[in-house]
């Protein structure tokens, strides 16, 4: 680790080291979302880094497709070392610049060192070379070839983790990347870097570059990027997806959005509903893909349920992410919090009913804090501003149904298709549900927010383009090469009208 602060900019990461360019074209002011008065500087960018990294990954990128597997795998596991013997400092950077509360960068952390073991055991396994006998002296056989460079877009909610799921896969198949963090985590991105530059990678095969949403553009479509590996809204992914429709040959896997909903039947351990239900809504300040947004509930058990999330969601501590005993930390900017306000302008307008009122919050330091919201909605209607949209803040809606053919059919009334959760003793019930969903994730008796890389991870619709992440992240970053192989040629077989050759 550098003994100088990690939130003093050091530059991109290009050729195996930080250089602060030479002719800023832009620059990102940091923030302590939980205490405005805490960070101060900014993070300079210049649009002709994105070039220059571009450039040193295409040179890299030969030399470390043609190394061995083992070779790459000895690098990731150095990586993984790093992390976890800096587990605790990456976590409070995380947890400063991104506003999550300790406890729940350290988990970030965690995943972070888990995902390579994940992806050298198991990810990897999926794309191993096959062969089959064609015919005497004929074989046939497909192999996985390496894409060249591939940029990474990471998120902010997810600063380490997100970016680090899809670094991991990519490398591990031989190919070369190029990441930008997003620009509200600067930090956290330059701090991963940092450790990838201890790892020994061969210069140019990790790259990264700061910048706002322009220079992520600029990345995304240059020409000698071969795939685009984004996560973050549906917005600026059909941005990046309609920036690139003059490159049909590029890869784009977009992990985007979700209006996640819960089902809970008539039979459902409702305690157990509701502590994961208020989780999925409250954790990381309801700033997941995966949180829970709406919860559709058999009328029979409604009030027992209610009662429930009510309690809980008042007696969520909200305050400062390195304070102690704190769950949810703040939003992530100014923008955020007023949004959480119009969200409650929103239901307000359309008729719902305040369980819970939430919204911003005065909080132990200047910050943009806020407490979760709750209503009740008297119907469902997909048309809805505040029913349809993904809004990321902390907020939850009930809506009461009469049969568990109606909530089925609620739970897929969205454009989005992440992830939903059905809370029932029936297995038959959760089945059923199962048959009839359009989603990438469908969870039982457990909350929306769980997630892990064992598993594929991705959804439908506004939610993902059908490159769904986790273990499967080696086949996109990957495409397949077939060969027929005969290694000994005999005589060619004779077609009619054809000259033989002897």
């Amino acid at each position: 680790m550098a003994e100088e602060s990690p939130f003093k900019a050091r530059g991109d990461f290009i050729e195996g080291r930080f250089t602060l360019p030479a002719q800023p074209c832009g620059e990102i002011p940091l923030e302590d979302p939980g205490d405005l008065h805490a960070l101060q500087g900014t993070f300079p960018f210049a649009s002709a880094s994105v070039e220059h990294a571009v450039e040193s990954a295409r040179r890299a990128f030969p030399a470390w497709r043609d190394a061995r597997a083992e070779e790459r795998a000895d690098c990731l596991r150095r990586l993984a070392d790093l992390i976890r013997a800096n587990a605790e400092p990456l976590a409070k950077v995380i947890a400063v610049e991104a506003g999550k509360p300790l406890w729940e960068a350290r988990t970030e952390v965690s995943a972070m060192v888990n995902k390579v073991q994940i992806t050298l055991d198991e990810g990897l396994t999926l794309i191993r070379k096959r062969e089959v006998e064609l015919a005497p002296g004929q074989v046939g056989r497909w192999r996985a070839h390496a894409r060249g460079v591939l940029a990474v877009l990471g998120p902010f909610n997810f600063p380490g983790h997100l970016l680090h799921g899809q670094v991991v896969p990519a490398l591990a198949t031989g190919n070369s990347v190029v990441i930008k963090p997003s620009e509200r985590t600067p930090a956290v991105g330059q701090l991963y870097a940092e450790l990838a530059s201890q790892a020994g990678f061969p210069a140019g095969v990790f790259n990264l570059v700061q910048g706002d949403g322009k220079q992520g553009a600029k990345l995304a479509t240059h020409p000698d990027v071969q795939g685009v590996l984004f996560t973050g809204s549906y917005a600026v992914g059909r941005q990046i997806l309609e920036a690139s429709l003059d490159q049909p040959w590029k890869l784009v896997a977009l992990e985007m959005g979700g209006k996640n909903g819960v089902l809970v039947c008539e039979d459902a351990d409702l305690d157990a509903a509701a502590h994961a239900i208020a989780f999925g809504a409250a954790v990381t300040a309801g700033q997941r893909c995966t949180a829970t947004s709406h919860v559709i509930v058999l009328r029979e058990v409604a009030a027992g349920l209610i009662e429930r999330l009510t309690r809980i969601l008042k007696q969520i501590r909200v305050g400062y992410p390195l304070d102690d005993d704190v769950f949810m930390g703040p939003l992530i900017s100014a923008d955020a919090r007023k949004h959480h306000t119009r969200v409650l302008e929103f239901a307000r307008e359309e008729g719902a009913e305040v369980l819970v009122q939430g919204g911003p919050v005065d909080g132990p330091r200047a910050g943009h804090y806020v407490r979760p919201s709750l209503h009740r909605v008297p119907a469902l209607s997909p048309e809805s501003p505040y029913q349809r949209e993904e809004h990321f803040v902390p907020d939850l809606f009930v809506l009461e149904v009469d049969s568990f053919e109606e909530g089925s059919a609620a739970l897929n009334a969205t454009e989005y298709g992440l992830v939903g959760s059905v809370f029932t003793r029936d297995r038959e019930y959760f089945e059923r549900a199962y048959r009839e969903s359009r989603l990438g994730l469908l969870h039982w008796n457990a909350s929306t927010v769980g997630a892990t890389s064992r598993l594929p991870f991705g959804g439908v619709g506004r939610s993902g383009n059908d490159r769904p992440a986790g273990v499967l992240s080696t086949v996109y970053c990957t495409y397949p090469v077939s060969s027929l192989e005969v290694e000994q040629p005999g005589e060619a077989a004779r077609v009619p009208g054809f000259p033989g050759t002897r």
